[in-house]
């Protein structure tokens, strides 16, 4: 089985993924450009600090040695002294920082110079020659301006060193500017393909299973009860599928258990069919047609007979589960007469439902067998004639309630208890196959609490039941 994988997780990884790719040149650029731009930055400096030492030992420095010379001021108000010393602080942090053979040699000669420079200017400024003749002075000044033209030609090829340098970095900077854009691209590429990849990968692991379980929803629709989902690679669909097949679990046995039920009640059906045919009923009635016969009562014959085949003609119905209402009470009143007939000395019927009813379905064979329980349980075992009467009634919540009274022998509160109890048991008809069979086709064609039995030792029985009254 293949190990499931949580959605959230693969695009938590997915993403984890492609920041990590988008990552690489913002790396590359700290570890290679950001040092190298500094190193182009440094030697800029070197060619800003050697620019500025000519220009300090240029101009300026002839200016104020010239002045001294000339006699416009005294050694110690010039500022010469002050110029060496910005040169010489450049040149040292230059000779402490520059790296390059090349670079290193020219700044040497610089500081060389510098000190031949600077002993020029000690002997210009020492008291033997602060009283010397003009000429002498300038014969030093000379010195110094060939020095110091020496020192720029030094400085000027140190430049030149450097800008060398500088063009080898600015090569550098322009390679790695490249490699890191072509990455960059090569980056995009690759994420695009896994962004690409990754949606058809979920879009493939939510639709399949989601294809399954729609494909599972059309057969059990189309009566397959044995179809179920597999299950999915993504965790966030377990649920749901366990859930489906669960149902449809559920709704296999449930459907077994309705057929159950239905064959059970077929049985029933036919139980009571025999019941109502059984030889002992047709041998008395029989056995009635022929005394009437005899007696040369011929209507009677007539009426019997045609009661008996109108009963068994409703008993059949066709095998239909429901008749109406009419056709119910043509059927109970067919067993009436038959019963009325040999029982003439101890039972009368009255039959009072509204007329509303007829056209309603009711389930068959369900007032027959109350009837035939008020008139064996309850008529014959009362001393005198006895009523039975059979009532309808519709109801204001679209219902309609039906009664089966007589005034028999009645039931004490115990027997009444204990076929209360057989009725909802599930051991049998212990309370009479008769009651039991039309209580449970009750609960399970109309799913509600089927017979209501109220009685009294001596003063009769009532069997009622209410049943919707639809139209359709």
């Amino acid at each position: 089985m293949k190990k499931q994988q949580s959605i959230q997780r693969r695009l938590h990884s997915s993403y984890l993924f492609i920041v990590g790719l988008l990552s690489v040149p913002t790396i590359l650029l700290l570890l290679f450009l950001l040092p190298t731009t500094a190193r182009y930055h440094q030697h800029i400096n070197y060619i800003s600090d050697a620019r500025a030492i000519v220009d300090l030992s240029g101009a300026r420095l002839e200016s104020e040695l010239w002045d001294i010379v000339a006699g416009n001021q005294a050694y110690q108000a010039g500022a010469q002294e002050h110029i060496m010393d910005e040169i010489s602080t450049r040149l040292d942090r230059l000779l402490y920082e520059t790296e390059i053979y090349e670079s290193r040699q020219q700044v040497e000669a610089a500081v060389r110079l510098v000190d031949t420079m600077s002993s020029y200017m000690e002997e210009l400024g020492a008291p033997s020659y602060r009283h010397s003749v003009m000429y002498s002075n300038e014969q030093i000044l000379r010195e110094i301006r060939s020095v110091s033209d020496l020192l720029h030609t030094v400085l000027q090829e140190y430049i030149f060193i450097e800008i060398g340098v500088i063009s080898d970095i600015n090569g550098q900077l322009r390679s790695c500017s490249i490699a890191i854009t072509f990455l960059a691209a090569l980056l995009l590429l690759v994420i695009i393909m896994a962004a690409v990849d990754s949606c058809r990968s979920v879009q493939r692991d939510i639709r399949e299973p989601i294809g399954r379980l729609e494909a599972m929803s059309v057969q059990l629709a189309a009566g397959n009860l044995e179809a179920r989902a597999a299950p999915p690679s993504v965790s966030e669909l377990d649920t749901l599928t366990r859930s489906l097949n669960t149902m449809a679990d559920q709704l296999d046995e449930l459907i077994e258990n309705r057929i159950a039920d239905q064959r059970s009640l077929r049985k029933a059906e036919m139980r009571t069919l025999q019941a109502q045919i059984t030889p002992h009923f047709i041998y008395n009635t029989l056995d009635t047609i022929v005394w009437l016969a005899q007696q040369k009562e011929n209507q009677a014959v007539v009426d019997i007979t045609m009661a008996l085949t109108q009963f068994f003609r409703i008993s059949l119905s066709g095998g239909s589960d429901y008749i109406t209402v009419g056709q119910e009470l043509s059927h109970v009143e067919s067993y009436l007469k038959i019963q009325a007939v040999r029982y003439e000395s101890i039972m009368q019927y009255r039959i009072d439902v509204e007329a509303s009813l007829a056209p309603c379905p009711i389930l068959k064979l369900l007032l027959q067998p109350l009837v035939e329980n008020a008139i064996y349980h309850g008529i014959k075992k009362k001393r005198g004639r006895g009523l039975i009467t059979v009532t309808g009634r519709r109801n204001p919540d679209q219902t309609m309630t039906f009664s089966v009274s007589d005034t028999g022998i009645g039931m004490p509160a115990e027997r009444l208890a204990e076929v209360r109890a057989a009725l909802t048991s599930d051991a049998g008809p212990q309370a009479g196959f008769g009651l039991y069979n039309v209580n449970q086709r009750i609960r399970l064609y109309y799913n509600n609490s089927g017979l209501d039995i109220q009685s009294a030792y001596r003063s009769g029985t009532t069997i009622s039941f209410t049943i919707p009254c639809r139209m359709d």
